[in-house]
């Protein structure tokens, strides 16, 4: 399946999660590694649920780890690419075998901070991830589709049926981000909104 962006589902805690966005042609499957988040994994679980899948990226997500603790899950888990949200010095990052996603919360960077934080890293990391639970502010917004034209972004805005086909052609993102849910029970999982969103981005 061929979709308006690239799609990446984050968080995913469940094998249902993890075989539809395989089935889905989603791009990235990413596992959260940050035990201060609810969507936490153990990294033995997601071992177990990416042996069952191919054919997508796998992304493992981390918090606050120490660089010790990153190396060692990532190669455990032989993942694509490894997503960041720490103070990591972008010297830092040489030291990893993977790609890079450095991840940010705009809520703690102006632009013209969120600028020069781009440009530092810019030559360490493949991908930003930027997100906000906050809405954006129409000044701010032109900025930020210049962003996506000068860089790699996976947008991390709240996406629903009635706001996905205006961001993305708006911001023109390299890649867009959708959350996992929790099962209502095992091996029992609703789909029905991920589908929506899908079927609305669908080029074929």
């Amino acid at each position: 399946m061929i979709y308006l962006t690239k799609v990446k589902l984050a968080g995913i805690t469940n094998l249902s999660d993890a075989r539809y966005a395989a089935a889905s042609g989603i791009d990235y499957l990413g596992f959260c590694f940050d035990t201060q988040k609810k969507n936490y994994i153990a990294p033995i679980k997601a071992k177990e649920m990416i042996d069952w899948i191919n054919g997508c990226e796998i992304v493992a997500e981390f918090g606050e780890q120490s660089l010790e603790e990153i190396q060692t899950i990532s190669d455990l888990l032989k993942v694509d690419l490894i997503e960041l949200e720490n103070q990591i010095l972008p010297n830092e990052l040489n030291q990893f075998n993977k790609p890079i996603i450095k991840k940010i919360d705009l809520a703690k960077f102006d632009l013209e901070l969120l600028e020069i934080e781009l440009e530092s890293y810019k030559s360490f990391v493949k991908i930003f991830h930027l997100y906000s639970s906050e809405s954006i502010k129409t000044a701010d917004k032109k900025k930020l589709i210049s962003f996506c034209d000068q860089y790699k972004i996976i947008l991390g805005f709240e996406l629903r049926p009635d706001n996905i086909i205006s961001t993305i052609h708006s911001f023109n993102p390299y890649a867009i981000n959708l959350l996992g849910k929790d099962e209502e029970k095992i091996g029992y999982k609703d789909f029905d909104e991920m589908n929506e969103l899908l079927e609305l981005i669908m080029l074929s």
